[in-house]
């Protein structure tokens, strides 16, 4: 299993650079914009073991606080007290005992700090923010193109060769005859 530490507003200012929406663009609806994150991060950890913490930063005194978005996905929140990059460290050390820790931020220092390949029982291994949400651009790519219709091969008998569906056919015949 591996656990993803993601620093959220390098991330988010990837993912909006990447979507041609970076670079001095201010943000108009910021809770919107870190939502839309949260809802690309638990779409891409679904149907896997991994777990993603996604850190973002405060203006607040004391609101360090962490929420639950799903089985697999947390949201943390820093403080003056605390940073998001602090967090990240603390959280990085305190579990690469225990997993495998991919630390996504394009924060050079951040990535110093926390690259570890041969301290603890598991790395702790860093992504660019960038590479990260051509991960997530990917996945949402492969979803969006999965066919989950019911015309589109999720039938049961879309799923028969086509010996095994004549026989049911003729069973169903059969059975609708006998009830007449």
């Amino acid at each position: 299993m591996t656990l993803y530490i993601i620093d959220g507003y390098n991330v988010l200012h990837a993912l909006m650079k990447s979507e041609g929406r970076g670079d001095g663009q201010a943000l108009n609806d910021l809770e919107r914009e870190r939502q839309r994150l949260v809802d690309q991060l638990t779409s891409y950890m679904a149907g896997t073991a991994d777990r993603a913490i996604a850190v973002f930063d405060s203006k607040r005194a004391r609101l360090e606080r962490a929420e639950t978005v799903s089985r697999n996905v947390e949201v943390y929140f820093g403080s003056f007290a605390r940073s998001a990059d602090s967090i990240i460290e603390r959280v990085a050390y305190r579990l690469r005992e225990d997993e495998t820790v991919i630390v996504i931020s394009s924060d050079y220092v951040l990535q110093q700090t926390v690259f570890s390949p041969n301290q603890g029982r598991f790395p702790v291994v860093r992504q660019s923010s960038a590479q990260f949400v051509s991960d997530l651009r990917k996945t949402a790519r492969t979803i969006a193109s999965t066919k989950t219709g019911p015309g589109d091969s999720q039938r049961v008998e879309d799923r028969l060769d086509p010996e095994t569906l004549q026989r049911l056919r003729s069973l169903r015949d059969d059975l609708e005859d006998g009830e007449a």
